[in-house]
């Protein structure tokens, strides 16, 4: 178990409460310059805060402890390799220092560094030093693992193998890990658990909530946060929102290149994804701009997803350019109920023209009309 509860009054002043259980993965969603570095260094012993860090089977706070005392591995932002020596020879220094060094050879490969073990730390790109800082800090075998911005640079194929790299280390060594990423799509394939920033306006403070409700909930506070400023200043843009449907698998539909899902007690598809189980949990990730509304079912359709939802909220948002409006919706059950959370909620993003023809409102219920490519599948 982590159990972290840190105040830290510079750069940034802000209140830390975190508990993981070994294997949980816990995203900070805030934008840059809410100080999560800061946090981070503070955790790691590179600052100082006020309060405990407990990590794995011990009872010492971490936080009396010098950095390379404690039970956790920090990789930076931009790490730091000793350029005059082989990544080889840096495994074997940072081996050398452990009492019990973790084996991260397992690692190499999937890290896609068997080739650069020769390789001096000068000779290698951004995102293969990440991989190398990644891998080093691994060999700890430390309870807690912190990880800044450690998937940037990486290619899709290349994240996918870190991530799955990360989720095996833990496994392996009861271990959890705290990870700071901008990419919403990073944190949905890494995070079991959501911390989100918040403000009481005498201090920021971090709440932790499931993944699903947290990146909805962040991306609301992105639209706040912008609500204010003209459209040519705004960072929020419909195409990086994305909403996280919890779902089971029913059945695979082979011949129709279709997985069947149950979500809500709703059903729905995406493209064939044979390696699941059913009644496996999963996760399916939809884009605000990849469904359309209608007011009623359509009976003939190339669509296959149609789902009954209620309209939440509407706001003003672009896309590419152009004005639309994103809306805030929630599944309905088969008993024609919502739930009370932010599990089965969704974003979807319809032009102002169509916003005009179709004239939805609050408490309306609709139907969301797609394909099964605007989902797609997050097993992890």
């Amino acid at each position: 178990m982590t159990d972290i509860n840190l105040v830290l009054t510079a750069p940034v002043k802000q209140r830390f409460r975190c508990q993981l259980h070994p294997d949980q993965i816990g995203v900070l969603l805030a934008p840059s310059g809410a100080g999560k570095t800061s946090l981070f260094q503070a955790i790691g012993g590179l600052s100082s805060a006020e309060g405990w860090i407990k990590v794995g089977d011990g009872h010492i706070d971490q936080i009396k402890l010098r950095p390379h005392q404690r039970q956790i591995a920090y990789v930076t932002q931009a790490p730091l390799l000793f350029s005059h020596l082989t990544i080889n020879k840096l495994i074997a220094l940072v081996a050398a220092q452990q009492r019990y060094p973790a084996d991260i050879h397992w690692a190499i490969a999937p890290l896609k560094l068997q080739d650069k073990l020769e390789c001096y730390a000068h000779h290698l790109s951004g995102g293969q030093k990440q991989r190398v800082a990644l891998l080093l800090a691994m060999i700890k075998g430390a309870p807690l693992l912190l990880l800044d911005e450690a998937l940037t640079g990486q290619d899709q194929a290349t994240k996918q193998a870190c991530i799955g790299v990360i989720k095996e280390h833990l496994m392996r060594h009861q271990g959890s890990a705290l990870i700071a990423c901008h990419q919403i799509e990073d944190a949905i394939a890494l995070g079991d658990v959501a911390l989100l920033q918040c403000d009481d306006n005498q201090e920021k403070y971090w709440q932790s909530i499931p993944i699903a409700q947290g990146i909805h909930q962040y991306q609301q506070q992105l639209i706040e946060t912008n609500s204010c400023k003209e459209p040519s200043q705004s960072l929020v843009n419909a195409n990086e929102f994305l909403s996280v449907l919890h779902a089971t698998p029913l059945s695979h539909h082979r011949s129709l290149g279709l997985t069947e899902y149950r979500v809500a007690g709703q059903t729905c598809f995406t493209a064939l994804a044979p390696t699941l189980a059913c009644e496996q949990a999963v996760s399916l990730v939809l884009k605000a701009n990849r469904v359309g509304l209608s007011r009623t079912l359509q009976p003939e359709t190339s669509f296959v997803n149609q789902w009954q939802v209620i309209i939440l909220g509407q706001r003003s948002v672009g896309w590419d350019g152009e004005q639309g409006i994103l809306l805030d919706v929630a599944l309905v059950d088969t008993c024609g109920e919502t739930k009370n959370d932010n599990a089965d909620r969704l974003s979807v993003w319809i032009t102002r023209l169509s916003y005009n023809q179709l004239q939805p409102n609050i408490e309306e219920y609709w139907y969301l009309i797609g394909k099964a490519d605007a989902l797609s599948v997050n097993a992890n």
